[in-house]
């Protein structure tokens, strides 16, 4: 897969994005008013994994308006698409040769070129914890020098992912022979636990339950009910496992091109629609569960044995994914997850 940016074209070095803008953006931009810059407005084009009508849209808008506020309207993100104008595995590719600016995207969907991009679910650590832990700059610079792009921030987080199925998930061996809807994050899992992983994109998962290619899905807590996967499976297994944490990438020219108070803007803005995008989504969970319980889903709860046995497993099998095929990366970032 070519990368058209390099660290060499963009000149970027080990520079984190995901902190505070710090002093310039606070004290220029918090008013919402932005100096001017003696210029046209500047503009970005966002795409997102999948289409803006899910929960996986809403991240955009969260930026946009902080963008737009903090700016005084002088830089816009534009929403460009989603999944109808390139598939969720293809974004990211796309921001780092610049055929748009940047991308809502999910870590795991550029585990290709970025093999240890599944660490970012690791633990239960809030975004400000890994922010503290330096885990997140580590991240970003390996992000960085393999993919070429820039991680911004963490648009959507605090929640966990789970399995839905047809049958009661009451015991860990259920799973044995099945076949689940699975991505990179959560192949190592099903197969620990004699499960079949079968890969396809969001927009496929719906058809390949309802023609019985899969007998469940491994998915993010929260947006279940976008799909409307409570027509084909009837069970979600609790505990939760991994922190669902997405990826605001940015093309690093796209991102050198815009004047200095801007670059404060939109990092600043980042930080600031991350924490509103963690906070809606707990809500958003809590609410979707709700719904799904009304059209007849269970939740169905592992033993307390069972469950720390299946919390344990997924770190285990993450971890030990990492460190087979990305050791240096394991071993700078699994200390920093904690």
């Amino acid at each position: 897969m070519t990368i058209g940016i390099t660290k060499k074209t963009t000149g970027m070095t080990r520079r984190s994005v995901l902190a505070s803008a710090g002093a310039v953006a606070g004290a220029a931009f918090l008013g919402g008013k932005a100096p001017a810059l003696g210029a046209e407005k500047k503009k970005l084009r966002y795409i997102a994994f999948i289409n803006r009508n899910t929960v996986w849209g809403k991240p955009y808008d969260f930026l946009a308006a902080e963008v737009d506020r903090l700016s005084g309207g002088e830089l816009e993100i534009e929403y460009a698409g989603g999944s109808d104008v390139i598939g969720g595995f293809d974004a990211p590719e796309a921001i780092a040769n610049g055929v748009f600016d940047m991308s809502h995207s999910a870590n795991s969907y550029f585990a290709g070129a970025v093999p240890s991009s599944i660490s970012l679910a690791s633990g239960n650590a809030s975004v400000d914890e890994l922010r503290a832990s330096g885990a997140l700059e580590a991240y970003a610079d390996i992000v960085m020098k393999q993919r070429g792009v820039m991680m911004l921030g963490v648009p959507l987080s605090g929640v966990g992912y789970v399995f839905q199925v047809r049958g009661n998930p009451g015991e860990l061996s259920y799973f044995k022979g099945k076949k689940i809807r699975s991505i990179p994050l959560y192949d190592p899992i099903l197969q620990a636990l004699g499960a079949t992983p079968v890969t396809t994109s969001p927009a496929e998962a719906y058809t390949a339950m309802e023609r019985g290619v899969v007998d469940g899905l491994g998915w993010p807590d929260i947006g279940l009910l976008d799909f409307k996967f409570y027509e084909q499976a009837k069970f979600v297994m609790m505990p939760t496992f991994y922190q669902l944490r997405t990826a605001t990438l940015v093309n690093p020219n796209a991102f050198n091109g815009l004047p200095k108070p801007l670059q404060d803007v939109l990092m600043e803005a980042s930080k600031s629609a991350d924490a509103i995008g963690a906070k809606w989504a707990k809500e958003k969970r809590d609410s979707e569960h709700v719904e799904m319980e009304k059209a007849g889903v269970e939740f169905v709860s592992l033993s307390d044995a069972e469950a720390k046995t299946f919390v344990d497993l997924t770190e285990e099998k993450l971890w030990a994914k990492i460190n087979e095929i990305a050791p240096e990366d394991g071993a700078r970032l699994q200390p920093l997850f904690g």
